[in-house]
């Protein structure tokens, strides 16, 4: 579904963050994300917040539970709306752009 991250250093690099900054975001230690930046395989997990939080852009704290749920319960009863309104909100949304 997704492809693999390559080099998470690149994009926290592009991001202008220390590894501290990047990896303390999504819940990973200064020492775990250096690791994964030299190479070690990281887990599917850890990428997949990397990507949301650093790729996506998505605030993780607006996000509740009740959210998910209802998103699960879409897709689950009416997947082709829920395909439809993916694919809208990701060519009408604006990017977020860090500062």
């Amino acid at each position: 579904m997704f492809e693999k991250i390559q080099n998470p250093r690149e994009i926290r690099l592009r991001l202008n963050l220390n590894q501290q900054e990047f990896w303390g975001q999504i819940g990973v230690t200064q020492s775990g994300g250096s690791r994964y930046e030299s190479g070690r395989n990281m887990p599917k997990p850890v990428r997949e917040l990397l990507r949301l939080v650093h790729v996506d852009q998505v605030d993780l704290k607006k996000i509740n539970k009740g959210d998910v749920a209802l998103i699960s319960y879409l897709k689950l009863t009416q997947p082709a709306l829920y395909r439809r309104l993916k694919t809208e909100a990701s060519t009408r949304a604006p990017r977020r752009t860090r500062r």
